[in-house]
Parts: structure tokens; sequence; C-alpha cells
């Protein structure tokens, strides 16, 4: 009888030719913090744009250290017309720690550091400093955690005055997320800036808004202004992609449209930017090194061109590219 009752209890046990496993679902992606509700379309709109003859050079220094080189001819950003940049890049095995420096010939001096705390932390700090312009001198941290179905952060930065704030979002469906984010400039007065926002992606099809309420610097008297801001951006298969945004702001009643494009090939990318404020710009960038970049502000009468080289490190056996 043992015996019979240890063969049942193994027959059962294992699947036969017609038996199936349970499907397993794909991965949910965990939530997203709200000053990345409009992600898509800052990676189509964001473009690098310069003037006059850049080179980049990186070299591998060891298994997780690379070194740049970047030098810039015939630019306006210097008076002498040129700029020479460098910075180390230093990520660890497990991928949790990751250290970013560069300095520069302009003055500027920056760093950023990035660790993951457990499975759900995150700590970010940089620094910005400029030897010749204090102004721009800027130093934050920020402290993110991403549940399940919510995130919260807290961030303090110091810029000629702290500030502070902080940030929550909730998944309320499979598809729409709701946040806001508070920030408080420590000044006499202090001086509150709070904003809210959605965000509903379903499918290729990304919808982001956010209005945005801030003491007026402007005004004489004391003053709010309002900002709304709403993005939409298309993804039509995965080389092509087009959005737009649209931003309103009370009382002033000024408004404006913005709309880009991205288009990669198999070995380069084209992106593009026109805006109602007279702005047209375009980046073409070639993955074996080479890139061109336009932007004409006819407003200004700003113009601004660029030719690119990138040089990439060698592998182990073979020449520099």
């Amino acid at each position: 009888a043992a015996r019979c009752e240890e063969a049942v209890a193994d027959t059962e046990a294992a699947p036969g030719p017609e038996s199936t496993a349970a499907p397993i679902g794909p991965k949910e992606e965990p939530p997203l913090h709200f000053e990345t509700f409009s992600k898509e379309w800052r990676q189509t709109s964001d473009q690098d744009t310069w003037d006059g003859f850049r080179i980049e050079y990186a070299t591998q220094i060891t298994k997780h250290m690379q070194a740049s080189h970047t030098l810039f001819l015939g630019t306006a950003l210097r008076e002498q017309g040129y700029i020479y940049q460098f910075g180390p890049a230093f990520s660890s095995q497990d991928g949790r720690t990751m250290l970013v420096g560069r300095v520069g010939l302009d003055g500027g001096v920056s760093g950023r550091w990035i660790q993951r705390l457990g499975s759900s932390f995150e700590l970010k700090a940089s620094s910005q400093s400029h030897l010749k312009d204090p102004q721009r001198n800027m130093h934050d941290v920020t402290l993110e955690y991403t549940g399940k179905d919510w995130t919260c952060g807290a961030k303090a930065c110091w810029q000629g005055a702290l500030l502070a704030g902080g940030s929550f979002t909730q998944r309320v469906l499979p598809s729409l997320q709701l946040g806001g984010d508070l920030t408080c400039v420590m000044v006499q007065e202090p001086l509150i800036i709070g904003t809210v926002g959605a965000r509903w992606q379903e499918g290729p099809n990304t919808v982001s808004l956010a209005a945005t309420r801030q003491p007026d610097m402007k005004s004489p008297v004391p003053a709010n202004t309002s900002e709304l801001k709403m993005s939409y951006l298309r993804k039509f298969n995965d080389r092509l992609s087009l959005g737009t945004e649209y931003k309103y702001s009370h009382p002033d009643k000024e408004s404006g449209l913005s709309m880009a494009y991205e288009y990669s090939f198999r070995n380069s990318r084209v992106q593009g930017l026109l805006d109602t404020d007279g702005k047209v710009s375009c980046s073409v960038f070639d993955f074996q090194g080479m890139g061109f970049s336009g932007m004409i502000d006819y407003v200004r009468g700003d113009y601004k061109f660029g030719i690119l080289m990138h040089i990439m490190p060698p592998d182990q056996g073979q020449p520099p590219q």
C-alpha cells in the first residue's frame, strides 16, 4: 500500500507530456519618479547642439574606469575660441556605484556620484563649481525610494541659497500615474514652488501633464504665476518617434508649442526640433564616430553649427577607430 501511494504521488508531481506550466506574464515596470514623467519627450526634444569643431576621445584605464577628453575649437563659449575638458568615469562591477568628474580650461569643475542602497533606495550627489563665475556654483544631494507602485524622494540644494524639497508619485492604474513636487527656497521670506502632474502611457502613446505655481520674481509686489505643460509622444516603430509639447503661463497669457522628431538608423540617429519661439535645430550622430548639429534662432538672430569627431576606445588587440 505504501508503494502504491508513493507511485501515485510521483505521478501527480511529475507533469505529463500534455500538461503545461502556468504562463508567466511580462514583468511590470517600476513606477517613475516625478521628474521623469515626460522622459520620452525629453529624450526626443533634448539635443546636444554646439558650435565649431568638437573632438571627443575616450581611453579605457581599467575594466571599470574610463577617461574622456573633449576639445572645442572655434567655439563662442570662451573668448580664446577653444576649450579643453578632461574627466574620468567609474562604474563598479555590480553597477551599484557610479562616479563621474570633469574639469575644463574655462574654469568649470563638476562631479557626480550615484549609489544604489539595497533594492529600492538610490542616493545621488552632484557638485558644479566655476572658478570665474561664482553664480554658477551649485551643489545638491538626493535620496529616492522606488516601491512597487509608488515612489518618493527628498532633495537639498545650494545655489546661492538653500533649497529643500520632496516629491511623491502613485500608480493608480496600470497606465496612469499621478504625482507632485514641492520645493522651498530658504530666503528671508521663504518661497514655495509647487507642481502637480500626471502621466498616461498605453502602447506607443505617452501623455504627460504638469501644472506649476511659483512666485513671480519680475513683479514689484508679491504675486504668483502659474504654468501648464502638456506633452504627447507617439512611437510609431522602433525607429521613428514624433512628439509635441504645449505650454501656457498665467497671468502673462504666454504660450508656446514645440514639435520634435527622432529617427534611428542602424548606425546613426537624426533628431529635429521646431518651436513657435523661432528656433529650429537638428542633430545627426553616426555611431561610428561622426556628428553634425545646427541651431537657428530667428528671433535673436543666433546661428550655431558644429561638427563632431568621436574617437572610440580600442578593443583589446585592435587599433583605435
